[in-house]
């Protein structure tokens, strides 16, 4: 067995009030066994097996159990299989039924609006998760016949590499061939690593910065440490936000918030289970009808009677589809069996796909062929827009606005039309392409559309990049730890190689489905407009989700550029605003969702271990009872996460992540601060087009690379919109003695001139 340790020499300390902590980010320490035909595609990138990161307690084995091989003469390995086709088979005959009895949620619900809003299109998503399904009911098979406890299961149990050439592990969906030498990124992020061509691409599976933790070893979700059911989630975050409401950020504008959401879209997406035939699976019993049709991937979330909200509207169930299975066998890999894995859609790298789409088809559904520009529709006032979306079946469009020719928006991520300030940022960035790619053919007109498109797509992500790490990021971690990890961009013409081969940029599950989420607690009650006499209105928070028809009306994109600068985000803490604790997708009902039950779910959906189990996987203060918590988070909040939980052990890594006090100079606490920064060092020395590489193949020139780190996010604000006149300097930030208003005539142009040739 090859054992694959990979170390990144970093320190990080985080000095606190109440307690100094070193947190060293170390890479993956992965054994894995070659397997089957194509058996270099089972890499360290996403493998769970033994993975150490972050130098935690939890996970620290060096040396892998041996792998448990399932002889191909023993019955169990076959018979696993044909367990998990038959459970298949079952789950296909409950959607067949549930679509003949007309079986649904109301189109008018929020549960509809949110199933759609994260089911995937894709073939290739539906066809994985089908076999991830299939895979963990024959896991639970095996571990049931073996008698085989949550621990074994945590590693490989290998089967005949027979199984691997069935036709339900197609081993070709991808092509892994490269071109060494290309300047540009693929759209799908393949090739970026061409050792590895796979990592970081798209329909890959989350990777794991502690071992799993579910119910049943395989799929079930976590339980509490006495092996009973966790408390309710809506229980958890009612007792959490009982405490007080969301209070306001001295530094932030809610801008920071919708960077946040934006920059996320470019990074995550996992796809929802679904019906047969697309449609929203009803999981509560009102809804349901036929208990004999419960869907096997239903997890509705249990509202209590004496809900502080729900209970006034007779609510006592919240709908909730579990996300879709990744497969073990996904791209070229032997089957081995072990807990269940979910899918990230997107790229693992900061490369502009929620602008461009993760397909050459998206991309080119949203280009017009011609001079390198992206498609737009111009209003009558002469605005330029995002394309319409016109497909009247969709969770968003509605037909009052389509008869007055007001549609929903298209871009490169299908969560766009979201909420309102999504679609305006958007719609900035699109904005900006085309201004780039017109100015381009001005400098070099014998420039075809593809050289225009990609060399403007490619300046796009490079801005994006020095934005996150030089604006975005800062504020999150404070000065210090920005500076000891070196994340902060260099200077001047300097580049620089940070780029680590056999360093993966993979999403991890605790980013994705925790600690990135961070920023749901930003989000403020209303939202602010500011007209061109600076007059301000504003709207519930609740009353923008999609619906982005606001953006039709005059003047409206500068007016919620002015107000979403000038306006305060949400402090992060635990507590969430109303509008979307309880009001989350509402649109013309009484009741929504709840942003933090979902958030706490989706967790245990995922398999996210515990909040101590993190903590010890950072190398944190170890947490063995609740009073240990004192100093980590306010007195009141322990007190509530100790009448809510039986064992401190059972804490929620969304919860607890959130009710740290934050590090300093930061607003997040050490927990949520060791899961993100492992991610970002990952995104930066992961990406072989990172844009400050010296790498000859894919470096910008040194008077380029100058000029993209003058790029600031009120310089392309100012540019892209042009009725503003004036804006703070720091946008992300409220505006304030250190970050005063200026004139949009004071930040500079990117001067493309370095790109004539």
């Amino acid at each position: 067995m090859k054992v694959v340790c990979v170390f990144l020499a970093m320190l990080l300390v985080i000095a606190l009030a109440s307690e100094t902590t070193t947190l060293r980010i170390i890479e993956d320490n992965i054994s894995y066994v070659k397997r089957g035909k194509k058996s270099n595609q089972v890499t360290p990138e996403e493998h769970p097996g033994t993975q150490q990161v972050l130098g935690g307690t939890t996970w620290k084995s060096i040396e892998t159990p041996p792998v448990l091989n399932i002889s191909k003469d023993d019955n169990v390995s076959r018979s696993s299989i044909e367990h998990g086709l038959t459970q298949l088979r079952e789950k296909d005959r409950i959607e067949r039924d549930m679509a003949a009895k007309n079986m649904s949620v109301s189109h008018d619900s929020p549960t509809f609006i949110h199933q759609t809003l994260f089911k995937s299109f894709s073939p290739q998503s539906i066809t994985a998760a089908r076999t991830g399904f299939m895979i963990d009911c024959a896991t639970e098979f095996i571990m049931d016949r073996l008698q085989l406890n949550k621990t074994d299961i945590t590693f490989d149990i290998l089967v005949s590499d027979q199984l691997a050439q069935e036709e339900f592990c197609d081993q070709d969906q991808v092509s892994s061939s490269c071109e060494a030498f290309s300047k540009y990124r693929s759209s799908n992020g393949t090739c970026n690593n061409l050792a590895n061509p796979l990592w970081g691409a798209t329909f890959r599976p989350f990777r794991r910065v502690a071992p799993p933790d579910y119910g049943n070893g395989v799929s079930s979700l976590r339980r509490s440490q006495d092996g009973q059911p966790l408390p309710s989630a809506r229980r958890v975050s009612a007792a959490v936000n009982s405490i007080r409401p969301n209070g306001e950020s001295f530094l932030l504008s809610v801008l920071h918030m919708t960077y946040g959401q934006f920059l996320d879209h470019d990074l995550t997406f996992t796809p929802l289970n679904k019906g047969m035939y697309g449609d929203a699976i009803p999981c509560c019993p009102d809804a349901l009808g036929d208990p004999t049709l419960l869907h096997p991937e239903c997890a509705a979330i249990s509202i209590p009677a004496d809900d502080p909200f729900y209970s006034r509207f007779n609510q006592t169930c919240m709908e909730f589809i579990r996300s879709a299975p990744a497969p073990r066998c996904l791209f070229g890999e032997s089957i081995f069996f072990k807990s269940t894995r979910t899918m990230n859609e997107k790229t693992a790298y900061i490369d502009g796909s929620q602008v461009y789409g993760i397909d050459d088809e998206m991309m080119n559904s949203l280009r017009t062929m011609d001079d390198g520009l992206l498609i737009a529709q111009m209003t009558n006032e002469g605005e330029e827009l995002l394309p319409a979306n016109t497909d009247l079946t969709n969770e968003c469009n509605k037909a009052e606005q389509a008869s007055m020719n007001q549609f929903c928006f298209r871009a490169g991520d299908r969560r766009v039309n979201e909420q309102v300030l999504l679609v305006l940022f958007h719609t900035v960035w699109a904005r900006h392409h085309n201004h780039l790619a017109s100015r381009l053919k001005n400098i070099n007109p014998s420039w075809n559309d593809e050289e225009l498109f990609q060399e403007a797509r490619r300046i796009v992500g490079a801005q994006l990049q020095h934005v996150t790490y030089n604006e975005y990021l800062p504020p999150i971690f404070g000065k210090k730890l920005i500076k000891d990890s070196k994340l902060k961009p260099l200077k001047n013409k300097k580049r620089k190689n940070f780029y680590i081969p056999d360093k993966s940029a993979a999403i991890s599950a605790e980013f994705a489905t925790a600690a990135f989420r961070f920023g749901h607690s930003q989000i403020a009650g209303h939202m602010e407009r500011v007209d061109d006499f600076g007059d301000i209105s504003s709207t519930e928070t609740s009353s923008v989700f999609m619906n982005p028809f606001v953006v039709y009306m005059k003047g409206a994109v500068p007016q919620l550029t002015r107000g979403e600068v000038r306006q305060s985000a949400g402090e992060v803490d635990p507590f969430f605003t109303p509008q979307v604790a309880g009001k989350l997708f509402k649109g013309m009902n009484m009741f929504g969702l709840d942003l933090m039950s979902l958030n706490i779910q989706r967790g245990r959906d995922h398999g996210i271990a515990s909040y101590t189990a993190l903590r010890a996987s950072c190398d944190l203060s170890s947490i063995h009872d609740f009073p240990d918590l004192s100093g980590i988070m306010d007195e009141d909040v322990i007190e509530n996460l100790e009448d809510v939980y039986r064992h401190v052990d059972d804490i929620d890594l969304f919860v607890g992540g959130l009710a740290e006090h934050p590090v300093d100079g930061g607003v997040v606490g050490p927990t949520f601060a060791c899961i993100l920064l492992d991610q970002f060092l990952r995104l930066k020395v992961g990406d072989r087009y990172w844009y400050e590489t010296n790498d000859k193949l894919t470096r910008f020139k040194k008077k380029q690379v100058k000029e993209i780190r003058k790029t600031t996010l009120a310089g392309i604000m100012c540019k892209v919109i042009p009725e503003l006149t004036e804006i703070q300097a720091e946008p992300l930030k409220v505006a304030s003695l250190e970050n005063p208003v200026v004139s949009c005539s004071s930040f500079p142009e990117l001067d493309l001139s370095h790109w004539k040739e």
